[in-house]
């Protein structure tokens, strides 16, 4: 059990420090990796645990930016959508869902990184919010991914770094403390998840901090290319787990 404490650490300290400088990736990254030290029973609940724990250490870093008013329609989406997203799991091929948003970010990277830029969303307004908030819960309801239509969108209306940071971070928080108690209510939380997670709790909350300092270095090109670099490896590891 020690060698798998260890791994648990190391892991925990690369995932944070990523979610440190970009605010996001912790579960990517830790899922991929712990997958082949802890069964699924234990992983998804641990993960959720310990990525909450590094959104709420590195969103310090953009905390001025937190707005309510920005962050109520896609959290009011995101409520409806982790339930529902849970209630249609069993219904869901997850393998198909997770390849098809594997290729599209795949796509989409492949297009901002040849230099074309698209165009700025400015209509739509709450309601907009609301439903890419929606679009999002139900992801990360049904198959653990939600972060993809938030950071896309965030970037598509035109907010600086420090905002879009701001606004999905929030967002992330929001949903999963909703999950951690839809996990609870189902018992899917037990001594082992939470025992993992306080070993990971040290090198997370150390290493996202090391990595929000890294992000304030960041220009706003230069957060926007980390983001979509990350964005690539996501849809490229969704795409080689689906195949």
């Amino acid at each position: 059990m020690d060698s798998v404490f260890v791994q648990v650490m190391l892991v925990a300290t690369l995932a944070g420090f990523i979610q440190g400088v970009t605010g996001f990736a912790f579960a990517l990254i830790a899922t991929s990796l712990w997958t082949w030290t802890l069964e699924p029973q234990l992983l998804v609940p641990t993960v959720v645990l310990t990525s909450l724990l590094g959104q709420v250490i590195s969103i310090v870093s953009v905390k001025t930016e937190v707005t309510l008013a920005r962050a109520t329609p896609f959290l009011a989406g995101g409520a409806v959508g982790v339930p529902l997203g849970v209630l249609i799991l069993p219904m869901l091929n997850t393998t198909a869902f997770r390849f098809s948003i594997g290729v599209i970010l795949l796509v989409y990277c492949s297009i901002m990184f040849s230099g074309r830029r698209l165009p700025l969303v400015r209509s739509g307004g709450r309601l907009a919010d609301s439903c890419v908030g929606l679009i999002a819960g139900v992801m990360g309801g049904a198959t653990g991914i939600s972060g993809p239509p938030m950071i896309l969108w965030c970037g598509l209306r035109g907010w600086d770094k420090e905002a879009q940071r701001a606004t999905f971070q929030s967002f992330f928080i929001g949903t999963q403390i909703l999950t951690i108690g839809i996990f609870v209510a189902k018992g899917l939380i037990n001594a082992s998840s939470v025992q993992l997670a306080l070993v990971a709790a040290v090198p997370i909350v150390l290493s996202s901090w090391i990595g929000s300092r890294v992000f304030k270095r960041f220009t706003g090109p230069q957060f926007q290319k980390a983001v979509y670099g990350l964005l690539f490896v996501s849809g490229l590891v969704l795409v080689m787990h689906s195949v």
